[in-house]
């Protein structure tokens, strides 16, 4: 089954919108999704986590799907005009993960 997603929205309204009753993040990276894949590290060691779960992530609708399993409790992945913007639930933190 094919998942759809919906279309890209503004990271900072993006962030608004997730910010309610707490702050909106200082800094939020920008990270290349090809530079996280070849050094295998990442701002919020999320190639790493998904390599220990032996999900592949080769792409960034790879990285999209990975986030939105429903077994998937620790981050949320959603499309933004620069690429696809991760948010971890444990700790609050953001990342961009850009083509």
């Amino acid at each position: 089954m094919t998942q759809t997603f919906p279309q890209a929205e503004a990271l900072e309204a993006l962030l608004r919108r997730h910010a309610t009753g707490r702050d909106l993040p200082r800094h939020t990276p920008h990270v290349r999704l090809a530079d996280a894949l070849a050094s295998g590290h990442d701002p919020l060691l999320l190639i790493e986590y998904f390599r220990d779960l032996d999900v592949k992530i080769a792409n960034l609708e790879d990285l999209l799907a990975a986030c939105a399993d429903p077994g998937e409790e620790e981050v949320q992945a959603y499309r933004v005009e620069e690429g696809i913007a991760v948010f971890l639930v444990t700790d609050g933190q953001w990342a961009v993960f850009t083509r």
